[in-house]
């Protein structure tokens, strides 16, 4: 991995996070309504005239209508100095609330992918040493049920019943965001209690994904080559599946670890919702059905560039595990 491999890759992820916020721009000037309007359309009763009206769309950087250039100027800047403007209803910065919002969604997200990386690798490779038993069937079976099933199915599912049948937990978040700044014993108790029910949604439906990858990966590896020799040179089987076979099986794992990412980030907007989560996912809900332009600009900014920033690291990733792949 030399420097130029690494300016090259650097370069990728520039031009895609500028077409992500070109693309970005397009949709939400394809939505209708002009934002200024929409802004005042919420002062209930209130005599706006078009004068304030120009003056607003000038305050919001949409001199020109918005296709204008000098919109897509301002607009770009914006999103590059994260000055996502105020937000329409809250009367707060867009940045302000996502910064508040985004510890909640990254614990969610972070626990989610990490637990299920750790779950559902171990329990694939042990699922290939099962191979050709009652266990192995169960294991498969198990999991492309779990893993087939939306999150959201399973979220509301776990909701009825653990929440209000049965009051195993609590129906929404309630710890502050004090208990980030300052972490505690009973701090840290009361986050792992709200966290439960949203994490178990996640980690049951990717670590099932990781197993039947990573079983999959193991299969084809277990027939290559180099495995033969080293059984025929006596290496033992537990050494051969767990040194030789799971190395090599990890690259195409972690391939759809990059693939899964998005769709985990999204799964992690929506059981936020469901589980009243604190984090950005129902934020975006209610700027959604607010027309709440400027907060879900931000927002959709902010998600995307994790999701890009995170396939970035994985391409490192397959480079470590593999030197012959090149960035």
């Amino acid at each position: 991995m030399n420097g130029y491999l690494i300016a090259r890759k650097i370069v990728q992820v520039v031009v895609l996070v500028l077409l992500m916020a070109v693309f970005i721009f397009i949709v939400f000037r394809l939505m209708p309504g002009n934002p200024a309007e929409l802004f005042v359309r919420d002062l209930k009763g209130r005599a706006v005239t078009k004068a304030q009206i120009t003056a607003l769309e000038q305050q919001l950087g949409l001199y020109g209508g918005k296709w204008s250039l000098t919109d897509f100027l301002i607009y770009m800047r914006d999103m590059f100095t994260f000055n996502f403007g105020m937000d329409y209803y809250q009367q707060a910065s867009v940045w302000g609330l996502i910064e508040r919002a985004m510890p909640y969604t990254l614990l969610l997200l972070g626990s989610a992918a990490i637990l299920s990386f750790v779950v559902g690798l171990p329990l694939g490779i042990e699922a290939t040493w099962w191979r050709g038993r009652k266990k192995e069937a169960v294991a498969v079976t198990s999991s492309l049920v779990l893993n087939s099933i939306p999150f959201f199915v399973l979220a509301i599912i776990l909701l009825l019943y653990l929440t209000i049948a049965v009051r195993l937990f609590p129906i929404r978040s309630t710890f502050p965001y004090s208990y980030f700044l300052q972490p505690s014993l009973p701090h840290v108790a009361a986050i792992i209690r709200d966290i439960a029910l949203p994490l178990i949604v996640l980690l049951v439906v990717e670590a099932a994904g990781h197993l039947l990858t990573m079983r999959a990966a193991m299969i084809s590896v277990l027939g290559e080559d180099f495995i033969q020799t080293a059984r025929a040179k006596g290496v033992s089987e537990h050494s051969i599946m767990f040194h030789h076979a799971a190395r090599n099986a990890m690259i195409p794992v972690s391939t759809r670890m990059a693939l899964e990412f998005a769709l985990l980030t999204s799964g992690a907007v929506i059981v936020g919702i469901i589980f009243s989560w604190p984090g950005i996912g129902p934020l975006i809900y209610q700027a959604t059905l607010q027309e709440d332009y400027p907060f879900a600009e931000g927002a959709f900014f902010v998600i995307s560039l994790i999701v890009i920033l995170a396939y970035s690291v994985i391409d490192f990733v397959h480079a470590w595990l593999d030197p012959r792949i090149s960035l």
